[in-house]
């Protein structure tokens, strides 16, 4: 369980870093992004 949150919040991060660009080719948007990376972490 520990694996699969810190896999999650690794790929929160990646997208954030990527270009609109490269977002744009995944079909995702900046503000889908944003709405992740303000999701609050779950506590186990």
């Amino acid at each position: 369980m520990v694996r699969t949150r810190h896999e999650r919040s690794r790929t929160r991060y990646q997208l954030a870093a990527m270009t609109d660009r490269e977002l744009q080719d995944c079909g995702m948007s900046r503000s889908e992004i944003a709405y992740e990376l303000q999701k609050p972490r779950r506590r186990v």
